[in-house]
């Protein structure tokens, strides 16, 4: 198992407690609106995203997973018209630092939206792993896709 596999593992069970009170159902969303903008769905990972959105504005999840969806979502959007760079998304605050995957320093952030996206889907694929048993399976078998992106973070993370 290679570093950036560990600390994805390690990122999955330090998230764990938050997502305790995330039910099947708002897992579900989340992970449908992952999978969907992995497979370049993009219509779909929107509505998608903004079902889970709506789920976890009725029963509650940390503001980290709501941002992320709402990063998702805006970049999925923007995918599906063709719009090369998000602007204006909402990134992560501060206080969602412990909910993130890759935590750096900002000399060492190239592209803040782009690492903010990429923490996003890390986080929904985490939280949909976690969260969505019956999705399970399909996250397994595509378990590279956060690898792959917390690797394209290797210098930084000094993997």
């Amino acid at each position: 198992m290679g570093r950036a596999e560990r600390l994805f593992d390690a990122y999955c069970e330090r998230i764990r407690p938050a997502c305790a009170g995330i039910d099947k159902e708002t897992g579900h969303a989340i992970a449908s609106a992952l999978l969907s903008y992995k497979f370049g769905l993009y219509g779909n990972a929107v509505e998608k995203a903004e079902a889970a959105i709506r789920l976890i504005e009725k029963k509650g999840a940390p503001k980290a997973i709501y941002t992320a969806l709402g990063l998702l979502k805006r970049r999925a959007a923007d995918l599906k018209a063709a719009v090369i760079v998000s602007e204006g998304l909402t990134l992560f605050s501060p206080e969602d630092r412990e909910y993130l995957a890759m935590d750096l320093s900002e000399d060492l952030i190239e592209d803040r939206i782009s690492f903010s996206i990429d923490n996003a889907l890390i986080l929904l694929y985490a939280v949909g792993l976690i969260t969505s048993p019956d999705d399970e399976q399909a996250l397994d078998e595509h378990r590279g896709f956060p690898i792959q992106i917390i690797t394209s973070y290797r210098k930084q993370l000094d993997l």
